[in-house]
């Protein structure tokens, strides 16, 4: 049978796609080179712990996102973080609580006061116009170094393993880079968009399943009008009349199939490589997004060896306090049932820019450089009961350089080949809140394209002469 969309790439931003192209009764098959869906998003159940190899949480207030999880009927299986947790980051050595209200900020020992006077200023400073500007340049023309080097420099290489000095702010920063644009101020931008959208702004949820982040794999891969071949390299795409032939293989044999849209959810080295043969420009813009390596280590440990109250969500790391771990999740204070009673399952986040070479380490010098970071931090000790490390190679997308430039042009050469999208990780942000999005845009621009095509063949159908014959 053919499809209408051919997705090459079983991730979340594939099967978001294809989950939204389904609500619309279009047909779609996903090859999948892996064995399982969901990329590198998997859940895994050992000895009592429930840990993640990815993704940990999905931070939403896209209603989109709550349409999917409400359609899918992932709604009672969802686990809400307490919001009243603390937030942490390492500061001059020490878990320091990170303000999130302005009067906990003018008191907190984060700053000093010339750096609370400058986040004060901050509605004074003029707005800039600096095309392809980095994080760092941005936060410190706005918001100073100091809060750069005590907040953001953490948030960039923490959470998106990157480099603020390198990073495009208007790619990694896009919602922050935009108030600059529309109001002139990032605080009064925030202030004016809270007043204005109160009565209609989705709420912001932070939550995980019951059976971990794969509990939203599994649910989307299962949607019925969705055909996932697991197993699947694609090897070769070519563009036709009427759409696209791919050729791959499976279990050995020859694979193809046609298609009057496809769709490349491969990460971008992937995807270059398929398009050396359609497109040689679009094939070397894809090829020059470089990836940082990430991984993380799960640490299982009895309670009573914890000795901090473990009352947050976890910290983040500037590089600043060179330690061996970019962030560190307490994962059974944001979830209970990740972890047996009496234990506690913490989660740190290594690799990335700052620490590339860590996932050429063994297990053992990993674990150990990890753990000698915490247990001053945490006051941790005797010995972890359960260790499990997981390495990405090619973990995330860096944002870096003229980042949004190179997008541009990618957008435009894909434009000129029709019935191919683009959806990865690398377009439109790394989160799943942001795949699920970007998944939902794809599928609107498919429907569109499959919607036009149909009105054009039946006009032309219906302007062909008809001669008759004596």
């Amino acid at each position: 049978m053919k499809p209408q969309v051919l997705i090459i790439g079983g991730g979340i931003s594939g099967l978001s796609t294809a989950w939204w192209l389904a609500q619309q009764g279009i047909e779609v098959e996903i090859w999948e080179s892996a064995s399982r869906p969901g990329g590198k998003i998997r859940s895994r159940a050992e000895d009592g712990y429930l840990t993640e190899d990815a993704a940990a949480l999905l931070v939403n207030f896209r209603p989109q996102v709550d349409q999917m999880i409400s359609e899918l009927g992932l709604d009672q299986h969802k686990r809400q973080r307490d919001e009243n947790l603390n937030r942490y980051i390492v500061h001059n050595g020490r878990l320091t609580k990170v303000p999130l209200l302005l009067p906990a900020l003018l008191t907190s020992s984060l700053w000093s006061l010339p750096a609370k006077l400058r986040l004060l200023a901050e509605p004074f400073i003029p707005k800039g116009s600096h095309t392809g500007e980095t994080v760092s340049a941005f936060i410190r023309r706005r918001l100073g170094q100091e809060v750069l080097d005590t907040a953001m420099d953490a948030f960039v290489s923490g959470t998106l393993a990157s480099d603020p000095d390198l990073a495009e702010a208007q790619s990694v920063l896009p919602r922050l880079t935009a108030l600059e644009q529309r109001y002139g101020s990032l605080s009064m931008g925030m202030f004016i968009n809270k007043a204005i959208k109160k009565r209609h702004a989705n709420n912001a949820d932070t939550f995980s399943f019951s059976g971990g982040m794969q509990q939203l794999i599994q649910a989307l891969a299962s949607t019925a009008g969705i055909r996932l071949r697991t197993g699947v390299n694609a090897t070769c795409i070519r563009q036709q009349q009427g759409g696209w032939r791919v050729q791959g293989s499976m279990d050995g044999q020859p694979l193809q199939a046609q298609a009057e849209q496809l769709v490349l959810s491969t990460p971008a080295d992937v995807s270059s490589q398929l398009l050396e043969d359609t497109d040689l420009t679009l094939s070397a813009l894809l090829s020059g997004i470089e990836y940082a390596p990430v991984g993380v280590l799960h640490l299982g440990l009895r309670s009573s060896d914890v000795q901090h109250q473990l009352d947050g969500t976890g910290f983040l790391v500037t590089r600043r306090n060179q330690l061996a771990l970019n962030g560190n999740l307490w994962m059974s204070s944001l979830f209970p049932h990740r972890a047996p009673p009496g234990r506690t399952l913490l989660s740190s986040y290594i690799g990335g820019v700052r620490h590339p070479e860590q996932l050429q380490q063994t297990d053992t010098t990993l674990a150990d450089e990890v753990l000698h970071s915490l247990r001053s931090l945490m006051k941790i000790s005797g010995e972890p009961e359960f260790i499990r490390i997981r390495r990405h190679a090619k973990g995330l997308p860096l944002y870096h350089g003229q980042y949004s430039a190179r997008l541009a042009q990618i957008a435009s050469r894909t434009q000129a080949l029709p019935g191919l999208q683009l959806c990865a990780n690398y377009i439109g942000g790394v989160s799943i809140r942001e795949r699920i999005y970007q998944g939902k845009h794809t599928a609107q621009v498919i429907a569109g394209q499959l919607d036009q095509e149909r009105t054009t063949s039946r006009a032309r159908h219906h302007s062909c002469p008809v001669i008759e014959h004596a």
